[in-house]
Order: C-alpha cells, then sequence, then structure tokens
C-alpha cells in the first residue's frame, strides 16, 4: 500500500511519521503486505525508513524532469524501487492536469527516436528505465497500440552517446 503524501502535484514538507506509522500497524495486523510512499522529500523517505521498510518510491520524475536524480540513486543503493509517475506524460499535450506539454528536448528525443524507428514517447520511457535495474515505470494508457508502444520500449538498448544527448537536455 502506498501513502500519498500531500495535496496535488506538487512535494509538500512535513512529517510522515503518523501516517507510515498508521500503515506499519496494519503491515504487522496482516492487513497489508508492503509499505510504500509517494510524492516525498528525500528526508520523507528517512523518516519513513526509521519506522518501516519501504519497498518504494512514486514520485513525478522524468528526462526533463530530475529533481529527484539524487533520491534516485538513494532508492538503487537501498534496494528500494523506484517508480515514476509522469516520465512520458510531461511531453503529451493534456497529460499533466494544469500544465502544457513539456517541449525540453524535442529535437534530441526525436533524432533518437528516429535512429532506433520508435516513437518519442518509446525513447522517454525508456531513458527512464536505463535509470537503474529499479526504475519500474508507470506510463498511463488507455489507448492498446500505446500500450504495446509502451511495452515495446522496455526492449529499446539506448547507446551510452545517446544517454548522454539525452542526460543534456535537463542540464
Amino acid at each position: 500500500m502506498n501513502l500519498r503524501w500531500g495535496a496535488g502535484m506538487g512535494r509538500e514538507p512535513g512529517s510522515v511519521a503518523e501516517h507510515v506509522g498508521a500503515l506499519a500497524e496494519l503491515r504487522d495486523a496482516g492487513l497489508v503486505r508492503n509499505i510504500g510512499i509517494s510524492n516525498v522529500l528525500p528526508e520523507q523517505l528517512d523518516e519513513a525508513l526509521e519506522i518501516t521498510p519501504v519497498v518504494c518510491v512514486q514520485n513525478r520524475y522524468g528526462l526533463t524532469e530530475r529533481d529527484d536524480d539524487g533520491l534516485l540513486a538513494r532508492c538503487g543503493e537501498l534496494d528500494i524501487a523506484f517508480v515514476p509517475f509522469f516520465s512520458v506524460g510531461a511531453a503529451v499535450p493534456g497529460a499533466v492536469p494544469g500544465g502544457a506539454a513539456d517541449e525540453t528536448g524535442v529535437e534530441q528525443v526525436a533524432a533518437v527516436a528516429a535512429s532506433h524507428g520508435a516513437t518519442p514517447a518509446q525513447v522517454r520511457l525508456a531513458w527512464t528505465l536505463h535509470r537503474g535495474p529499479h526504475v519500474l515505470a508507470i506510463p498511463g494508457t488507455g489507448d492498446v497500440s500505446h500500450l504495446e508502444q509502451n511495452v515495446a520500449a522496455a526492449a529499446l538498448r539506448l547507446t551510452d552517446d545517446e544517454l548522454a544527448r539525452l542526460d543534456a537536455v535537463a542540464s
């Protein structure tokens, strides 16, 4: 069970201890198997880990939204799954509530996509998955063809040069 912290898309500071503690009690009672946290700051992960094991962190993250690079790396070190949301959607018009499509790096993404015969969304998803074996992307779709493309993106192997060019998009 995931604790989603804060309201809306923004992350909020504050203590998660009471809420994580309640989830730990549910787990101890056999009602919840695992505990994850969502939309959190690094210090909130630390606080949660003082109370109970955490199996995943689900935060907004993608090619052009890299505020959580450090948290993603830390999750890998701790063997905690990092589950980014809007890793593809940030570039899709209308996908992010209240936001315009992020066109940062559109040319670089398109060039990499063309070299693989892939879509830009597949490249964004492949880049996200290349961030580490602990990264489990959750691209949303209501379209079967997009679902098939999302699955195929997992097999897309980006070169070191392509990864470096894409990494530079957010710099």
